[in-house]
């Protein structure tokens, strides 16, 4: 099978954010033949890192909303990763209990945290599975400049309540402003700890989560 990913500049521009995938799949003590969902699986890094530690794609799931992510050779889902109910459609009970890991990268403050989800989360899991997702420790505000393929860009970004505000702008391409909800550590930890066991592991500018299936 061709295992390949197609990508935008997203690895390039976020670099400073992202989390080696390998290192997620270390804190989950991933092994070859255990079922993965890649859940808001992007450019598909935490599956081909499966893949090279010599997983058989029909064991990984990547799901995600951006159309790019047709062309990944691996199995995918396509769906609205902010409102996760509506993910699976008929196929989630099928799902029921089917991952031993659900990797999140990059994305999972963006998520709504609300208590279905974490409860759908906990359901796709099977019973020894484990959730494992990076955050990274968003300043109150921040405003830089970068250079990427020779071009300069200027960024700024401020967090006002559980909302970011980002902008972009470069000359001769203009500007951008979006916003989204922003899911505190205290947030999620509140919701999480009803159906997880948590322990979250930081450094200076990530923060790594490892929850196991709290049995009630």
């Amino acid at each position: 099978m061709d295992l390949r990913c197609t990508t935008d500049n997203y690895e390039q521009l976020y670099a400073r954010w992202l989390v080696n995938p390998g290192r997620l799949l270390d804190v989950a003590d991933y092994q070859p033949g255990m079922k993965v969902l890649d859940l808001c699986g992007g450019t598909g890094a935490v599956s081909l890192e499966c893949v090279r530690r010599g997983a058989d794609p029909d064991t990984l799931t990547l799901l995600d909303l951006n159309p790019r992510c047709q062309d990944m050779r691996i199995h995918q889902l396509q769906g609205d990763a902010n409102h996760l109910g509506d993910v699976f459609g008929e196929a989630q009970p099928d799902c029921h209990g089917r991952y031993d890991r659900i990797v999140i990268r990059q994305a999972a403050a963006y998520l709504d945290w609300h208590v279905f989800m974490v409860m759908w989360l906990r359901g796709l899991l099977a019973k020894d599975g484990v959730l494992v997702f990076n955050t990274f420790r968003r300043p109150r505000w921040s405003l830089q400049t970068y250079k990427f393929n020779g071009r300069r860009y200027f960024e700024a970004s401020w967090y006002f309540g559980r909302t970011v505000y980002h902008v972009q702008a470069s000359p001769g391409l203009g500007w951008d402003m979006t916003k989204f909800r922003w899911f505190s550590e205290e947030d999620m930890r509140r919701r999480l700890d009803r159906f997880f066991n948590v322990a979250v592991l930081t450094n200076d500018k990530t923060q790594t989560w490892l929850c196991t299936r709290r049995e009630r």
